[in-house]
This record gives C-alpha cells, structure tokens and sequence, in this order.
C-alpha cells in the first residue's frame, strides 16, 4: 500500500499541466485541435484544462476597441493572469491570434511575479494559418500590422508551432521566430468517422431548405463545401464555377458574416434554385456523404480540417492552391487542384471528374490512403507531445 501511494504521488509530481487558451468556443478547426490533443494526450503524463474566451475569459474575443485604447484586451490579459496565478501551469498552449498576443503577455507578467525561474511558465502558440498571408483579404498596412503584432507576441513564446510548413516558411521569411523555436506539426484526425450515410445525409440537409424539393433528392450530383462564411473562404469563385457545371446542385454548410453577400452573389448569378447555404449544426462534417464531390474555393487556409474529413469520406475533391493545402493534395493523384479565383479553371476541374468517374474514384481512395498513412491523430498528438517534454 505504501509502494502504491509512493509511487501515484511521483506521478503526479511528474505529470504536466497544460493550460489551452482559444480566443472563441465555437466550432471550427482550432477548437477542434485543441480538444483532440486535451483528449488524447497521455493522462499519465499531462494533465489539461481547456479556457476559452467570452466563456472561461470574459474580454477575450476578436472585438477590437481601438478608440478605448484597447481597454478589453487589457482586462483580458488581467484575467488570464489572474488564472495563471490560480491554475499554475506548467504550459499554456495559445491558439488563434489574438489569443497568442493577448496570452503571451499574461505569461509574461504572471512570470514576472514569479521569482522561482525554473518555475516559468513556458509558452505554446500555435499557428492555425498566419493571418498576414500574402493572399489574404487584406490591405498591406493591415498585414504588416499583424507581423508587428506577432513578432512582438513571440518575443514570450517559448514555440510556435506551424500546422504546415507553408507556415513555418512564412514565420522564417517574415523573422516571427528564430528557425529553432519552429516546428512544423500537421493536424491529423481519426479516418474511421461515424458518417451519415448518402440517402440520410441528403435527407436531413433537404429538412433545412426554406422550400425542400423532392427532385434534389434523385440529383445526380451535389457538389459541397463547408465552412465559415468569411472573406477568406472566398465561396464567391465556388457560386461563380456553378455557372458553369450543368446539371448539379450546389451546397455550403457554414454561417458567418458573408451570408448576405454571398446570396447576393447567388442571386446575381441566377443560381437561387440550385445553390443553397445551409446554417451548421456542430457536427457538419458527418454529412459530407451526401456530396458526390467537396471543393474549397478559399485564398488562406493553414491545414483545414474538414478538408481532411472529407478524404476520410473518401469524396472526390477540387481545391484551391493556398497555405497549406498543396501538402495535403498533391494534384492529380488525391485531388485536382487549381489557382485561386479562377471561377472557370473550377467549373473544369468539377465537370472533368464528374464525366470521369473511374479517374474520381481512384482519387478519392487514393486520399484516403494518403490520410491514414500521414494526417492520423496519433501522429499529430505524439508529435505536440514531444514539444511538451522538450519545453
């Protein structure tokens, strides 16, 4: 008895304690990430607790107070140290940016008050596609700000790691970070997803149209996309391809604050009885079944999620060549890929693999495979779990 009690306290003495902070609770891919590495990590080794903003951190959000001299942001980092100061952690892994400035400096001056050096709470961001992407929706002076803002940020980072290596390029190109305090971990999912079915799929999605039509359950195509309406996602090249691809029916899952001018977009283009937004519903992805094919319009991405979903549905699937993506689809053998905003070079690539259905198949199983071999969970976690035992 006494061995056993001996031997639970060395381990609990021995256990790390990881502190996630993410700027919003909603769906999306960096929730996503951080609550598979909190599941999944090895609970003899790390101990983890999940913060989030406007939820565990009131004033942290995405808002931008400006003209009150940033005054959320500053209660913001006056609450996480205040947390800091209750949780003592061991890491704070930082997601999304704002989180990544704002929780950088509450590390700093949690550690600050702390005379114990060796104690220092080390710091974890991670970059889910740098904001300051070149081909981003932004203007120059906006970008540059950001780079400001994250060279700034990182100077109380221990590491920054980068979920491609376009990324990782980025951070070395623009001086983020110096090369050793880097890392490149691609984000990584089970492929055994629980799907709905294609018949189920098709008709929960019917159930959210305004005005179901029975004849779009016998389509022969839907054509799909999911995600958050933002610039970024560029959905308009997607409404303008829909054009040009006869006899299909066009889907995006997502809500944000593009809605209205997208379905402008597809009105002007006289698309209203044959492309439709559909709100999410937090579980998204298990409807990708009911696309015959996913495509991803978008001009910045890091290493998205549901794209990897999508290959474990094992869907043909047409991208657009940015951040990330080209180290997830290699063109022509587990995907078409094509240059952004080019609304004609995607309608192409649609319509070839839905005249090709052979060449489609092979594409889709072909990804699959690729996703088992080099996107998996496991490898994801044990790789993060090493920078852990390194800090």
């Amino acid at each position: 008895m006494v061995i056993l009690i001996y031997t639970l306290y060395i381990t609990n003495l021995m256990r790390k304690k990881i502190l996630y902070i993410i700027t919003k609770s909603d769906v999306g891919g960096a929730q996503k990430y951080v609550s598979d590495l909190a599941a999944n990590l090895d609970k003899s080794l790390f101990e983890t607790k999940i913060i989030c903003g406007g939820k565990n951190i009131r004033w942290l959000s995405n808002k931008v107070w400006l003209w009150f001299l940033f005054i959320n942001d500053w209660l913001a980092i006056a609450e996480i140290v205040k947390l800091l100061k209750k949780e003592r952690p061991d890491i704070i892994h930082l997601n999304s940016s704002k989180a990544g400035v704002i929780g950088s400096l509450a590390a700093f001056f949690y550690n600050s008050q702390n005379p114990d050096r060796g104690a220092r709470t080390k710091v974890v961001f991670t970059a889910h596609g740098w904001v300051f992407n070149p081909t981003n929706a932004l203007s120059r002076t906006t970008r540059w700000f950001y780079i400001a803002l994250h060279k700034f940020a990182s100077l109380f980072q221990d590491t920054i790691i980068c979920v491609s290596e376009y990324d990782y390029n980025l951070a070395q190109n623009y001086g983020i970070m110096p090369k050793q305090k880097l890392a490149t971990i691609h984000n990584g999912i089970d492929a055994d997803i629980k799907f709905l079915d294609k018949k189920t799929a098709r008709k929960e999605l019917l159930k959210k149209l305004p005005m179901a039509n029975s004849r779009l359950l016998m389509a022969k195509q839907w054509i799909g996309s999911i995600g958050r309406l933002v610039k970024e996602k560029n959905y308009e090249t997607f409404i303008c391809s829909a054009a040009n691809i006869p006899d299909a029916f066009f889907f995006i899952i997502g809500d944000g604050p593009e809605y209205k001018n997208l379905q402008k977009e597809i009105e002007k283009n006289k698309l209203s009885e044959k492309f439709f937004l559909i709100s999410p519903t937090g579980a998204d992805a298990l409807f990708l079944k009911a696309f015959d094919l996913f495509v991803m319009s978008s001009v910045k991405e890091g290493f998205p999620y549901i794209l990897l979903e999508a290959m474990a549905a094992e869907l043909p699937i047409v991208v657009t060549e940015t951040g990330g993506i080209p180290e997830i689809i290699n063109d022509h053998q587990n995907g078409l890929m094509v240059s952004q905003k080019n609304p004609e070079l995607l309608a192409k690539a649609v319509n070839g693999l839905i005249k090709n259905k052979p060449v489609a198949d092979k594409l889709s199983k072909t990804a699959k495979k690729i996703l088992k071999e080099k996107f998996n969970l496991e490898k994801m976690v044990n790789k993060t779990a090493g920078i852990y035992r390194e800090l």
